[in-house]
């Protein structure tokens, strides 16, 4: 049988159990009639006996019932019906043997199981249909003491019922003899030794399981098994346990398998077990139901501190990383990003009980439903057996994870930071005013904006200078003031081709703007030297380069969902000269400038005088925006008016870095 069958039925040889099992028949010569077509009614004058049967084909392919003990029941089509239970040898077309099934009779018999044996897979009683087992019937073993206690009080004044009770009792006990025995031994030693052959007696469908997957205690909800007898004999065990696919909790299900075994051995040796039977059970109970609150809690995005080992699924094994550094929790996107990673859940199974208890919670949150959907739909069952990982993005390694709950923490963030960097202090002022508006422009879609609605909404800040300078502090201390992570890439980390340049910046770009994360292109000077009539190969990687930079600024910003984009870069040459402010004005639009200004969200204190004194520097009209979008960043931090001394000051910074620049081309000449 494969893995993905899910079967509790064991296809027996043929046994003695029939023969043994026989109450009151007598042995008659052996006689075949034809398959009787079933009634709806019961045949009267049922008799309190166990009918052993074969089910067979005969020449013209058509079945037929021969009785093994068989007794004249005269022309009645249903005879087979005259009897409380009937056990029946099924065959194939070829004569070989198939299966052996028990089917019940009495109609009170047939409610009292569906009534008891409730929830077990694969074996599902309906009173109103034919109630049928195939041997070894797991099920009635299962269930045969609660079949007795309630039995007995329901039929305490129906002797006939009792007596049918009684008959399948009796052959419950016969045909698991050596199985009770087996349970018995199991239970009363506190070694708890166990057999191969009858190992499926201590694993009840719907216990809890326990066993170490990855190094960590897990729980799971068992559903059912069946022994596998191919090249590899196991026992394989069918189990369910809760999960989360980024919008909802649900179940998934697997399988674990323990290999055949000689001799005993004892329950804690097994590589999976019933929890109950733990020698722990009680404290990893208590481990387990707090490990699945905070695996709720973890449900949604968070940025968290991460330090152990985390794992990623390929394909039959699990590779480890041993990491310490920052993470995002978000697995609705952890399925976006890696869809080869991708899995689907099953609704939660639910009891009526528990339906009442969600109905109310949902009451208790609040009539009007203003809370929207509950996430911790989940009782303490359901959180002992949660997942014990949580997926996610790692920063620091700059790959998509599975992190082990317990050895996540929250995060810390130090806004002390910029206080020990060292800068000078109107530039250090000017980067957190600017980094500060730029977070709260994402919240409100306010402030300075281009000619074109929505274009230019991202934040570039060039950082340049020699080695040791504090370009890097300077991205770690912007991240931690927005508290948002820091993703550091490198040159090397893009491609050496135009193709790979652009799928992986891409990749790069979406993971930054999808977290909001502070995002730091190392040595990106690689892609914005002057391209050359002689290498196109540069030429079209420094085209995408921008291209790609400029094309995945959002156009329409979430709340607080801003990617910032750092360059740190080493400059070799400079961009042409531009004309001046005031031969942009003709051929710009006239009330570019104006229209700059006026959106300004604190206002604009600027005589016409002063934009004629700035008109004079050579400004090109995207350094104008910047400019002003720079000013008027530092003035709504200090909660003033733009005025011209701001937008001078900026102006200034902006030659500064024009005569850097030519410096650098000179030395490089």
């Amino acid at each position: 049988m494969s893995s993905d069958t899910v079967d509790l039925k064991q296809e027996p040889q043929e046994t003695q159990v029939a023969q043994e099992v026989s109450q009151g028949t007598k042995e008659e010569p052996q006689n075949a009639e034809q398959e009787p077509q079933e009634k709806d009614e019961e045949p009267k004058q049922m008799t309190c006996e166990l009918a052993l049967l074969d089910k067979k084909y005969d020449k013209d392919g058509h079945k037929v019932y021969s009785k093994r003990n068989p007794r004249e029941d005269g022309d009645n089509p249903d005879w087979w019906k005259l009897y409380a239970l009937t056990e029946t040898r099924h065959f194939k077309e070829s004569g070989a043997f198939k299966r052996t099934r028990l089917h019940v009779n009495p109609q009170p018999l047939k409610q009292l199981l569906e009534d008891v044996i409730v929830g077990f897979p694969y074996d599902p009683v309906d009173a109103q249909q034919e109630v049928e087992f195939d041997l070894p019937a797991y099920c009635l073993f299962f269930y045969r003491k609660q079949l007795e206690e309630v039995g007995t009080e329901r039929f305490k004044d129906d002797e006939s019922s009792l007596k049918h009770l009684k008959l399948l009792l009796d052959w419950i006990d016969k045909v698991h003899e050596e199985a009770f025995k087996a349970s018995q031994r199991f239970q009363s030693s506190d070694q708890r030794p166990i057999s191969y052959e009858y190992l499926w007696t201590i694993f009840k469908p719907g216990c809890l399981l326990y066993t170490r997957v990855q190094g960590q205690p897990r729980a799971f909800k068992l559903r059912g098994f069946w022994y596998e007898t191919d090249d590899e004999p196991c026992l394989a065990i069918r189990f369910r346990y809760v999960d989360y696919d980024g919008e909802k909790f649900g179940t998934r299900t697997d399988t674990f398998r323990i290999p055949k075994y000689s001799g005993v051995m004892r329950c804690e040796d097994l590589n999976i077990m019933p929890l109950d039977f733990h020698s722990s059970s009680s404290e990893f109970r208590t481990r387990l139901l707090e490990r699945g609150r905070r695996f709720r809690e973890l449900a949604g995005q968070h940025f968290m501190q991460y330090s152990g080992v985390a794992i990623k699924h390929d394909g039959s094994k699990y590779d480890r990383y041993n990491l310490s550094g920052r993470v995002v929790i978000d697995c609705k996107n952890y399925r976006h990003f890696e869809p080869s990673d991708d899995f689907e859940l099953d609704d939660l199974p639910r009891t009526e009980a528990a339906k009442r208890q969600r109905t109310m919670r949902r009451y208790n949150a609040g009539v009007d439903g203003a809370d929207g959907n509950i996430l911790d739909d989940l009782l303490d069952e359901d959180l002992i057996m949660t997942n014990a990982t949580v997926r996610g993005f790692a920063f620091s390694i700059k790959k998509f994870l599975e992190f082990f709950v317990e050895n996540l923490s929250p995060i810390k963030w130090d806004e002390t930071y910029f206080d020990q960097l060292v800068l000078n202090p109107t530039t250090k002022r000017t980067v957190q005013a600017m980094v500060s508006m730029h977070t709260r422009r994402g919240q409100t879609n306010a402030g300075v904006d281009d000619i074109v609605e929505g274009k230019g909404k991202g934040l570039v800040l060039v950082l340049h200078g020699p080695p040791g300078v504090g370009k890097t502090l300077t991205a770690e201390c912007v991240a931690e003031s927005v508290h948002r992570p820091l993703y550091m890439v490198s040159a090397g980390d893009l491609g050496t081709d135009s193709y790979s340049l652009e799928v992986t910046l891409g990749r790069i770009m979406d993971i930054a703007t999808t977290w909001g994360a502070v995002l730091l292109i190392d040595e990106a000077d690689i892609f914005l030297e002057r391209r050359s009539l002689h290498d196109l190969k540069r030429n079209a990687m420094v085209t995408i380069f921008l291209r790609v930079l400029e094309c995945k600024l959002p156009r329409n910003p979430l709340p607080d969902n801003q990617p910032r984009f750092h360059l740190r870069r080493r400059l070799h040459e400079s961009y042409p000269r531009t004309p001046p402010l005031h031969e942009l004005k003709r051929s710009l639009t006239p009330d570019y400038l104006a229209q700059l200004l006026q959106s300004c969200s604190r206002g604009v204190d600027i005589t016409e005088k002063e934009m004629n004194l700035l008109a004079k520097h050579e400004l090109n009209g995207r350094q104008i925006k910047n400019i002003v979008k720079a000013a008027e960043s530092l003035a709504a931090f200090d909660g003033l008016k733009l005025n011209a001394a701001q937008l001078e000051s900026f102006t200034q910074v902006q030659g500064e870095f024009e005569r850097d620049w030519l410096q650098f081309v000179d030395v490089a000449e």
